[in-house]
Formats: structure tokens, sequence, C-alpha cells
């Protein structure tokens, strides 16, 4: 597969196609009429060109009827349909951090859309859109997405996450009302932007399912994931690789560079194109994976800075205040700053 092509996770092919026999509706030709090798939907780890799913979600409205049938698609959606992701979602120590692992690691999920987040004084937006506006998923796949977005929000914390209102890129469908009863909030079609605003308040509150150690090993199976599919982004790689030598203590660019297979040059080279650095990459995983290592309090903080690389714990100390302006021992008595 052209590296350059955006894609989405098979099991997503897999969610479409149940979606379509709900409604009583035959589905065994419409993978063909897409162009869809029905092999690829028995590897997790195969991709499908964006293209291909969105003329199988053209043949899901049509063969159903139902300009709405992404909603659909949502509620058949499980924790295996998002790979390790979606398990790492289950087991977040709040919402504030699922969000965040859907932001980070959504690539997994597809490379064709972008997740990102917006603030008011009392919400925060999950907001979606495509990664490439000449080659932007089906209508029908942003409904799916956003659905199981909600989905996951009132599994995790099924008292509090009603979105307060979203907002659509798609036309009104001429029957909207499937809209409402999903989202039980207003929603505003012909938006700018695919916006999902959810309550503030509670964001940060523990998550009864939360697990630190598993989400972390959850998170590493993504990182290897995305290394080994998206092998045209060096920065992938280097995350990937960086988990594996930080705990040897912080590795020079040219180390980094030897354990890659190729000189440092061409690493600074390829960072480059894709507006990254080495420095950048580092802080950037050190930041999140002390986080996650805090979380667990089995370790001290002295083996956390250990195990992210750093010599004594005083610079580890000193990075963790520039990144959330207080102390490890302060936030490992409340991780939801």
């Amino acid at each position: 597969m052209n590296g350059k092509e955006r894609t989405t996770i098979s099991t997503w092919t897999a969610t479409v196609l149940q979606a379509v026999q709900s409604y009583g509706c035959a589905a065994e030709n419409l993978l063909a009429e897409a162009g869809i090798d029905e092999k690829l939907l028995s590897n997790p780890d195969a991709r499908i060109r964006i293209e291909e799913m969105s003329k199988l979600w053209k043949l899901a409205v049509r063969v159903t009827g139902d300009a709405c049938v992404g909603l659909n698609a949502a509620s058949h959606i499980r924790p295996t349909t998002f790979h390790a992701l979606g398990f790492a979602l289950m087991v977040s120590s709040s919402m504030s951090d699922a969000f965040e692992r859907l932001h980070r690691f959504y690539r997994i999920v597809s490379d064709a859309i972008d997740v990102w987040f917006e603030y008011t004084a009392d919400t925060m937006a999950v907001c979606l859109d495509a990664s490439d506006k000449e080659e932007a998923p089906a209508e029908e796949a942003f409904d799916m997405i956003m659905g199981a977005v909600v989905a996951f929000a009132r599994t995790l914390a099924p008292d509090a996450f009603d979105p307060v209102r979203v907002e659509c890129m798609r036309k009104k469908p001429a029957k909207p009302e499937a809209f409402f009863r999903f989202f039980r909030s207003p929603v505003l079609f012909s938006a700018d932007c695919n916006r999902i605003f959810f309550p503030l308040d509670g964001m940060q509150a523990p998550l009864p399912t939360g697990n630190a150690e598993i989400a972390r090993g959850n998170d590493q199976i993504i990182i290897d994931y995305l290394a080994r599919f998206d092998k045209s982004r060096i920065a992938h790689q280097v995350r990937a690789k960086l988990i594996d030598l930080l705990p040897l203590g912080e590795p020079s660019i040219d180390v980094l560079a030897r354990s890659m297979g190729m000189s440092t040059r061409s690493l600074h080279r390829h960072l480059k194109k894709e507006q990254a650095t080495y420095r950048e990459i580092l802080d950037d995983i050190r930041r999140y994976l002390a986080a996650q290592y805090l979380k667990h309090r089995h370790l001290s903080v002295i083996e956390v800075a250990f195990r992210l690389g750093y010599s004594d714990a005083g610079n580890f100390t000193r990075a963790f205040k520039r990144w959330f302006g207080v102390s490890p021992v302060t936030y490992r008595q409340n991780p939801f700053f």
C-alpha cells in the first residue's frame, strides 16, 4: 500500500457490515462492490483505503435507505474495533486521560482524520476534521466516529457525560431525529467543523474502571503498531525506539540513529521533513510516560526518573514542573491537573 494513501483500520469495515445487516439487509456483496478484499477483515492489523471505505459507505446508505446509517454503526462498535486503543480508553484514569489518548493515538484508527480539543469556560470540545480535504472520509464515517466517542464517554461515566451540544459539518438529513435521539442534546448541522462539547466539570474525576498498568501496556502496543504500519513517518519509529532506550539512560541522537540503522544526518533530515526534532519528540514522550508511570503507586519517583533516562531525580523533578506546573509528588497525590 502506498504510504501516502489515507487508510482506516480494517475492523471498521466489519462494523459497517454489521450495521447494514441490522436493517435486515444483505451485506455479502458490498465488499466486492467497494473493491475491498474480504480476507482483510480477519486481520486486525490490516488497513483499508479511504477511497474504498467511502464506496462502502455509499453502498450502505443505498441498501439500507438510511442516510443516518453511520449513527447505527456506532452502536455496533466494541473496544476491539479501536485495536489496542479501545482497551486503553476503557482503563484510562479519568475522562481527560481518555480523551488525551484519543487525541494522541487516533492515528491507529485512521490517518484520514485529525482530532484535537477546544475549550470554553465550562466545556471541552472534541473536534474532528479530514486530514486531507481532497481525500476526506464519507460524512457517514464522521457520524460513526462521533457516535463512538459519545458511546465511550457514556460507558466510562454514564451519569456525567452526555454531550452539551454537537456540531456536524454534514448537511441536515431529511430525518434528523436519529441524531437528536442518539446524542440527547442539541445538534447543529452544516457547521464549520465536527465538534462534540462535553461538560468540563468532572473531566478530571477518577473513573472506576481506571487501571494505569493495563492502560500503559496498551499504549505500548499502539506505539509499536504505529511504528510498524506507518513506516513513512520516522517520528513514530523514533518514539517506539526511545521507549526501548530510555531505561538505559538518555540516548544521544547519534545512539538513536545507529539503533535505527541510519546516519545522524539522515535522521535529522527525515525529522525535518515531518517538522519534528529529536528533542521535541524526546520531551513529548517523557512527559506522557511520566504522567502514566506516576499512576503506578509501586514505582518511586526515583524509579520513574531512571525509567525516563534521567541520571538523577532532581533533573526529572525540574522537567516535570515545567510540564505540569507541580512536582511529581504533588501530581501523584492528585494526578488530574
